[in-house]
């Protein structure tokens, strides 16, 4: 007869002044339907978060919107302002403390200004919440005004048993063996989406290292600058608490495919990598004979039928939008991107859920891919920067698209030069002009702002 399990009570403070509300009346699926785990929220009318709970600074999020905290017997708390407040880049967030820090109950921890928030992102609503739910064997909130650090917000049951051990929060190096790429055309938008998703889920920092160049494998900006060709070995490394567990769910998703299809055994071989997918190379035109117009809309030519076409004649023109340099000062300009970005996350949501309702996975995943692609850290991060230098929003959002289109147009250029011994697959580029991507005439599309 096994032994019963021993069952803890911890107590979780407010971190914040304010009324308590339940998860599931959140308006945020993700936190509603419990994806990330379970607890409360609070809609502030205090500005500083505090120390629910004594324990360790275990994660703090670059746009100081989110931090994570690892008590004595192992739970760990996310807290998160807002709700849609990373598009906000930090804006209106100052940090109290660092990753690695030890904070007691009341410390403060974020301070943030509720009116600059409350006016750019959807809500105030700060979100509490349990991430390794395998630890607790229940929870109880309040309800109600509570005061922060004072007033008790939640009881929790935790649970320790043989299966669950606290893996503390020491920081480990894990690599995975050499990985080949099993996906007919390589780690373009779709699958690289995917394990971008994958890697967030773990607080290490990831990269994907394919030869001497390495990626951040939570940026899908990063990862397809490699341009990773099908046959093409990567190695997965991780350092940080759960850099074990990373490497491992990476490599296994690599390996049946990132959620594509891949051919039995594929990425398996430990040989010669398959060589990569390259056309032939388009032949040079020859130069046109017989006369020529001036006016684009008038065509010349020896006609190949007589008669009558009837119909509409279509011309297809780059649409490129002119937009101004220089624009407000850098606060107001971060403000029209962020709304851009957030309305265009919208609408990328609306037309993958309306695709995946149509039983259309695959084109679904291309929305998905495009949703990543806006909220990709580096890509905002060269327009931020921008922004700051004085540029304007759609200037500065423009400038670094173009910066990342050129880039992989650099890796298809490559691919036609020296062949697949050195070249990632063409078609890691080709995104850009698959149906529903959006692009247009090989660029990205110019944002709303």
């Amino acid at each position: 007869m096994s032994e019963p399990q021993t069952i803890t009570r911890t107590e979780i403070m407010a971190p914040l002044t304010g009324v308590m509300l339940a998860l599931d009346q959140v308006p945020d699926p993700v936190f509603a339907k419990k994806m990330v785990g379970d607890g409360f929220s609070v809609d502030p009318l205090s500005n500083v978060l505090v120390a629910p709970v004594a324990g360790e600074v275990i994660d703090l999020q670059p746009s100081h919107h989110a931090i994570t905290l690892r008590t004595m017997d192992g739970l760990e708390i996310l807290m998160h302002i807002g709700l849609d407040t990373v598009s906000l880049l930090g804006e209106g967030f100052t940090p109290r403390v660092k990753e690695g820090a030890t904070v007691a109950v009341g410390d403060p921890l974020i301070e943030f200004d509720m009116d600059a928030v409350a006016r750019a992102a959807k809500s105030l609503l700060t979100q509490v919440v349990i991430t390794n739910m395998e630890r607790v064997a229940g929870i109880e909130a309040a309800t109600g005004l509570v005061i922060a650090g004072s007033d008790i917000a939640a009881s929790v049951e935790l649970r320790e048993d043989d299966d669950v051990k606290d893996t503390g929060g020491t920081a480990t190096t894990a690599t995975s063996e050499a990985l080949i790429i099993p996906n007919p055309t390589g780690l373009h938008a779709r699958p690289t989406a995917t394990l971008v998703n994958l890697a967030k889920r773990y607080r290490s920092d990831i990269r994907l290292r394919r030869g001497d160049d390495s990626a951040n494998a939570k940026s899908i900006v990063s990862i397809m600058g490699l341009a990773v060709g099908r046959g093409e070995k990567v190695v997965v490394t991780a350092h940080g608490p759960d850099s074990d567990a990373a490497v491992a769910a990476i490599a296994t998703a690599i390996k049946e495919g990132l959620g594509e299809e891949v051919p039995p055994g594929a990425g398996t071989e430990d040989t010669a990598p398959m060589p990569a997918i390259v056309p032939e190379p388009l032949p040079e035109p020859e130069p046109a004979k017989g006369p020529r117009s001036g006016d684009p809309n008038l065509l010349l030519g020896v006609s190949a039928s007589p008669g009558l076409g009837v119909g509409t004649v279509v011309q297809l023109r780059h649409d490129d939008i002119e937009v101004a340099e220089t624009g407000d000062d850098h606060h107001t300009e971060r403000r029209k991107l962020n709304a851009a970005i957030d309305r265009a996350l919208l609408d990328l949501s609306a037309l993958q859920q309306k695709l995946e309702r149509d039983a259309s996975p695959d084109k679904a995943a291309i929305f998905a891919a495009h949703r990543e692609i806006l909220q990709d850290p580096e890509l905002l991060d060269i327009a931020v920067s921008a922004i700051d230098k004085g540029k304007s929003a759609p200037f500065a959002w423009r400038a670094a698209y173009n910066s990342f289109a050129e880039q992989l147009a650099g890796s298809r250029t490559r691919c036609w030069r020296e062949g697949p011994t050195t070249c990632a697959t063409w078609a890691s580029a080709s995104w850009r002009n698959s149906p529903g991507s959006g692009a247009s005439g090989g660029r990205f599309p110019t944002r709303r702002s």
